[in-house]
């Protein structure tokens, strides 16, 4: 009994001793706590984020020491890569890195049909779905507004979700459409019509069959829908 006792104040003693110590302490529930505050302020409330079982406590002799987490440029769903950092007096004394996941979903357009490089985005190819959104996709690129109405610029395989990345503005100047063709020689402007060989936007390269001699010209595609040739 004796020896249970000495064993029992000799540990608190210790037990003291240490927390004497350790003038800063961070408990592995406060730190959750934070990270999840400010992984809040990126995602939204929506999103669910699943952190490690633990990430253990911290006890540092310095006082005030201050933690801060550093989550990089990376996209912040799927599995990520969270930075705490531990800093006193404007210096970093230790760094630990924890990998979190973050489910976060999103009302995002997804592909119905494989869709054609020029075809534009459409009900006819694509459907409003709650997805879950990969970290391979910047969920500011998923908007509604970003998307539809714009002409697919890759070929889009069925299933996917529809991203700005993926998609242009509709061509200024489509293929097989008559075009006018506007000849620019100093002073000189010469119009003319011909038929367009190819899909264009503003300032890319445009090849035009003139009417009436088959003659193939090349010009810039303009805002207006002409194509331009200057001399």
């Amino acid at each position: 009994m004796k020896t249970f006792l000495y064993i029992l104040i000799l540990f608190s003693t210790l037990l003291l001793a240490f927390k004497l110590e350790a003038e800063t302490y961070f408990s592995d529930e406060i730190i959750k706590e934070q990270l999840i505050i400010e992984l809040r302020k990126s995602v939204g409330n929506e999103a669910e984020i699943i952190l490690p079982k633990t990430i253990g406590n911290f006890s540092f002799k310095e006082n005030n020491v201050v933690m801060n987490f550093d989550f990089g440029n990376q996209i912040l769903s799927g599995n990520v890569i969270v930075g705490i950092e531990f800093w006193w007096n404007q210096q970093k004394i230790r760094r630990v890195e924890v990998p979190i996941r973050i489910k976060l979903y999103k009302e995002v357009l997804v592909a119905t049909k494989t869709i054609s490089r020029g075809e534009v985005i459409s009900n006819e190819n694509c459907v409003l779905e709650k997805r879950e959104i990969p970290s391979s996709i910047d969920p500011t690129k998923t908007s509604f507004d970003l998307v539809f109405g714009k002409n697919a610029k890759y070929f889009i395989v069925k299933g996917s979700i529809i991203t700005s990345d993926l998609v242009q503005e509709p061509f200024a100047v489509k293929r097989g459409e008559k075009v006018r063709v506007v000849v620019l020689s100093g002073k000189v402007q010469i119009n003319t019509f011909g038929v367009a060989l190819n899909d264009a936007n503003a300032g890319e390269t445009v090849r035009v069959r003139r009417d009436g001699n088959n003659n193939i010209v090349v010009g810039l595609a303009s805002k207006d829908g002409c194509v331009i040739i200057s001399k």
